[in-house]
């Protein structure tokens, strides 16, 4: 089994170490339990995908993904840290499985889940940025500025 088949036969489980970790921080205590899952299903879709796939994968996925998770937690009053632990703990949660059960899980297919998820870092961290500038009345040219 790779590490694609591992994430999608455990995505329940994945799911629910990942929200249990998450409630420990502060910004995710308050928010409904649709609020914190948010597009964290979608993105361990397009994960499973993209470790299938390769580079046939789509990459504008992720990318969308982590606009939209970006911009919600800035509409529930994240911080950014916050937002990058949460990213940290998917990591955690994902690679903790597959060192509980390696099985036929190539070191590529770790490498390339570190890459994507960098890629979804980047992009989460710009757009919450961007988010905020646009909260605090920066001009539109400061926020086109900023890019991943």
């Amino acid at each position: 089994m790779g590490l694609a088949q591992l994430i999608k036969t455990h995505e329940q489980e994945v799911l629910a170490r990942w929200k249990e970790m998450v409630r420990t921080l502060s910004d995710a205590r308050h928010l409904s339990e649709e609020s914190l899952e948010n597009h964290v299903p979608d993105l361990l879709d397009w994960l499973a995908v993209r470790l299938r796939e390769r580079d046939t994968a789509d990459v504008y996925g992720s990318q969308m993904l982590s606009r939209v998770h970006a911009f919600q937690r800035v509409g529930d009053d994240f911080d950014l840290v916050e937002v990058l632990a949460e990213l940290a703990v998917l990591r955690d949660v994902v690679l903790g499985l597959w060192v509980e059960q390696p099985g036929d899980v190539s070191p590529a297919e770790v490498l390339q889940l570190n890459r994507d998820l960098d890629d979804v870092v980047a992009v989460c961290t710009t757009e919450f940025a961007r988010q905020v500038m646009i909260r605090h009345g920066a001009s539109k040219e400061a926020t086109e500025a900023v890019s991943p």
